[in-house]
């Protein structure tokens, strides 16, 4: 409505001359100016030396709203109360500023550990988890049903032994494309030891299920076709997918399992034969998470009712997988199932909406910072920042301080011996900083790393792996200069904790201090305050119910709460007694008291870690607050009083003017043409 309206104002202008009310202090008019409403250099508000322009306005006003949209679709009144509010912002930041707030060094040093806070994550997300969580989440839209045929390969094996895997599975894929079966070899010859029970076949999959290279030829081939050899660090792969279809969403389901106490026949014989009874049980009428929590072998779900909580499709073992998702209407129970932990009757309970991109980001960036590609996406990044900060290696150097130890027991003779005199020696340089060998020994001990095989090889792995850090920490130190926007969002924060500092010393202290003001203040608005008619509350509490049966005793027995709270002083058990006082409802325990009469008490009732009983002792007549009482309402209006005068006062300091005419056009698609504004369009505060 508000955009629409809008939009009628320049034929409303050409005809009768545009003039829309401004704030108060408006004054005079001034001649018709022409001016464009959208051009995103139009200045709306100006100061001394600083001016604020329509763009800049509505960056600010998206910041604060958080969406571009919704800030379109607000009106032009909320528009000029918001810039009215941030050109006070500025202008109390500005003043913290000029006062030297910003080189306080508590300020420094709480901007220096926010801002490292910050990086970290900021750059993670923008540099590395972006593109792999935009990526795992296309994915997910998709299930593929897979089989695999694997050939072991160790990502450190031999170029001998890596080439006969490679051969090896070559072979296979021959045999295949020559007319065998797929499963049978995958049976015979696989190295996934899974492939015994499911002949390859891992059931559907999607996005973050599989290591990388895997995933991507899955999600790159047609149904029926096979692709490979496919490298992943598990070694070579075969891989066929035999269906597609749009994703599973996820389920609530709960089970009563019976497992298996033997290995005979006879054993097998009874598990099942104890769940078919069960199932006649619930057909008769029984509940089926009564008889879940009583004889399901799955305690951990049984004590839930035989809940197993939300789940998706390839989260549980075969055939459990396909017969809970094959149930199609919430409450149906499926027939006995059987695998390798016994015998399960299944309940369908839920089904959840498959989530929008904004819904699944935060579990889709949990899943990407636990997959192995982040770790490899960070490193390349780190990598890639070396090369273009000039990094320097000295691989000599690195050699000759290796061959000071054996190669059967590097990792042992450095962590006891160190690296003698070039332990100060640097191997590496990046822009300004070097690193030495004493502080990569730190390193590596503090990341605890178990010698292997080829120590040597996985000496230079983690020298590797420590140097792409170092280049990742060296991208971080510069984050402000690469990225506008990290800069700018550590510049609002910068801007909020100064506004906090200068309020807090403007107005916030002051009011709470300033005794003669706060009751000067008071005199003459005194009936503003008053309690209405209340009920005080005597509350017993302890964590002990037999305690309070005492207490309870003695209250009938029309004994005074302190004589009452004094017999159990000495008592092993704790007794407290508060006064409390309430008018209406508190969503409480403490409701309990409402329906009493004077002298009267409550039953006992739990309150939060321990039990309580309510005494009305009195019910207390409306009255007007005493200055004390009235104290923290004061300050609060006071700091409203005194935030009135500080804003004039930098307004006149500064001479600051705003012109909130001129944000009609805000947040509207440019077009050509003016409008002719008629009159004063300025608001300008002065210095009462």
């Amino acid at each position: 409505m508000r955009n629409t309206l809008i939009r009628l104002l320049p034929a409303l202008a050409v005809t009768v001359g545009l003039a829309i009310p401004t704030l108060s202090g408006c004054s005079g008019s001034m001649p018709a100016v022409q001016i464009d409403p959208t051009d995103p250099d139009l200045i709306v508000a100006e100061s001394l030396g600083d001016t604020l322009t329509l763009s800049a306005f509505e960056d600010a006003y998206v910041a604060a709203d958080g969406d571009w949209v919704s800030a379109a679709d607000d009106s032009l009144g909320a528009y000029e109360d918001f810039l009215e509010r941030y050109v006070n912002f500025r202008l109390k930041v500005r003043q913290a500023r000029e006062l030297g707030l910003d080189r306080d060094s508590t300020i420094i040093a709480e901007m220096a550990e926010y801002r490292d806070q910050l990086a970290r994550p900021y750059f993670t997300d923008q540099a590395v988890l972006d593109d792999i969580v935009a990526d795992l989440y296309e994915k997910q839209q998709e299930e593929l049903d897979v089989s695999h045929l694997l050939i072991r390969a160790d990502e450190n094996a031999s170029p001998e032994d890596t080439l006969l895997a490679f051969n090896r599975v070559i072979g296979l894929r021959d045999s295949i494309n020559a007319g065998s079966d797929f499963e049978e070899l995958a049976f015979l010859r696989s190295e996934d030891p899974s492939a015994r029970r499911n002949r390859g076949n891992l059931g559907y999959i999607t996005g973050g299920r599989m290591v990388q290279g895997f995933e991507d030829a899955a999600y790159a081939a047609a149904v029926g076709e096979m692709v490979g050899p496919i490298r992943t660090r598990f070694g070579y792969h075969l891989i066929k997918v035999n269906d597609r279809r749009p994703r599973t969403a996820e389920i609530r389901a709960s089970h009563i399992l019976i497992r298996v106490q033997g290995e005979t026949t006879d054993d097998t014989t009874a598990a099942r034969t104890t769940l078919e009874e069960l199932e006649a049980r619930i057909e008769a009428g029984e509940d089926f998470a009564t008889l879940a929590r009583q004889y399901s072998d799955d305690v951990a779900s049984g004590r839930n009712d035989g809940d197993l909580g939300f789940f998706g499709v390839g989260r549980m073992v075969q055939p459990f997988n396909d017969v809970v998702f094959a149930l199609e209407n919430l409450g149906d129970i499926s027939e006995i199932v059987a695998t390798r932990f016994g015998f399960h009757l299944i309940r369908l309970e839920e089904r959840k909406e498959l989530p929008t991109y904004e819904e699944a980001l935060p579990d889709l960036k949990r899943l990407a910072n636990d997959l192995p590609r982040t770790a490899i996406r960070r490193r390349q990044i780190g990598e890639e920042e070396l090369e273009a900060a000039g990094f320097e290696f000295d691989s000599s150097l690195v050699d000759a301080a290796i061959r000071r130890f054996d190669a059967d027991s590097l990792f042992l003779q450095l962590r006891r011996d160190g690296f003698g005199d070039l332990s100060d020696a640097s191997f590496a340089t990046v822009g300004d900083s070097s690193y030495t060998f004493d502080v990569f020994r730190t390193h590596l001990t503090r990341s605890g790393v178990r010698p292997g095989a080829d120590q040597v090889a996985q000496f230079h792995t983690e020298m590797d792996n420590y140097l792409a850090d170092q280049g990742f920490n060296h991208a971080l130190s510069s984050l402000e200069e690469r990225d506008p926007a990290f800069r700018a969002l550590l510049g609002q924060y910068v801007d909020g904790v100064l506004l906090f500092r200068i309020s807090e010393d403007s107005v916030w202290t002051p009011a709470a201090q300033d005794v003669e003001g706060l009751r000067a203040y008071h005199t003459g608005r005194e009936d503003r305050y008053g309690w209405p008619e209340r009920r005080r509350i005597l509350a017993f509490t302890s964590p002990s119910d037999s305690m309070l049966t005492l207490v309870s005793t003695d209250l009938d027995a029309g004994h005074d709460a302190q004589e009452i709270l004094a017999r159990y002083e000495e008592s092993t058990l704790t007794l407290r007694l508060d006064t409390l006082f309430i008018a209406d409802s508190t969503n409480s325990p403490l409701d309990a008291a409402l329906g009493l009469e004077v002298d009267q008490r409550s039953d006992i009732v739990p309150e939060r870690s321990r039990l309580a009983i309510y005494y009305l002792d009195a019910i207390e007549a409306p009255r007007l607050k005493t200055f004390a009482e009235a104290r923290a309402e004061l300050v609060t209006e006071y700091q409203e009083v005194l935030e009135g005068y500080w804003v004039e006062r930098l307004r006149a300091q500064y001479q600051t003017t705003t012109y909130p005419n001129r944000i009609v056009g805000a947040f509207l698609v440019p077009r050509t043409g003016s409008i002719t504004v008629t009159g004063s369009d300025t608001t300008q505060m002065s210095e009462q």
